[in-house]
């Protein structure tokens, strides 16, 4: 497989160890990895006044970062998001990323009936690696939006039988846990 590892963790993070231990997982098991560090590329969180002005245009990807990004999930078979929790949600770099990548002729396409169909069908699975400062209870409270968006309302947009894995690390968790829950889990893709 072929697998996009979307990092929004910042480079001083003690949790990007997570990222590499998916690396080493996916490797292990012969897949070829692409990766888009989000943080030290400095991507552009929000969207541009030209990007939103041709949102809904045939050529909506206007700038250079999001036609790559846009080019590798149209290539890719796996798209793997690892991230901080932040206030019970994606951080504001990865959220803005799947904003402006994932524009309808991406994410999502018209057939000839004006009706929206997923775009990513090549995508056959999704996963997401996540640290929280959040507990139980509150990550009920608040719906869970972070694995809500990652995995359930971005699967609507990839192939009918796309497969989603999903490692959540609390703050009780120890690195060579949280390490070996990663491993566990990647090595099976």
């Amino acid at each position: 497989m072929h697998v996009l590892l979307i990092n929004a963790f910042n480079p001083d993070d003690p949790s990007r160890h997570l990222v590499q231990a998916a690396r080493q997982a996916l490797h292990g098991h012969g897949h070829e990895i692409s990766e888009i560090d989000l943080v030290p590329e400095r991507f552009a969180v929000a969207m541009s006044p030209a990007e939103r002005a041709v949102y809904h245009d045939d050529e909506n990807l206007v700038s250079p970062e999001t036609r790559r990004s846009a080019d590798l999930v149209r290539q890719v078979d796996a798209l793997l998001f690892c991230y901080p929790t932040v206030t019970h949600m994606l951080p504001a770099v990865l959220k803005g990323w799947c904003d402006r990548v994932l524009v309808p002729g991406v994410a999502i396409v018209f057939d000839e009936k004006g009706k929206v169909r997923p775009g990513m069908t090549n995508v056959k699975r999704l996963g997401a690696i996540t640290t929280t400062p959040h507990g139980r209870r509150a990550r009920w409270r608040h719906r869970d939006l972070g694995r809500r968006i990652a995995l359930q309302t971005m699967r609507l947009n990839c192939a009918s039988r796309c497969r989603r894995s999903f490692v959540r690390v609390d703050a009780t968790t120890t690195a060579e846990d949280a390490a070996s829950r990663v491993r566990k889990t990647f090595s099976g893709w």
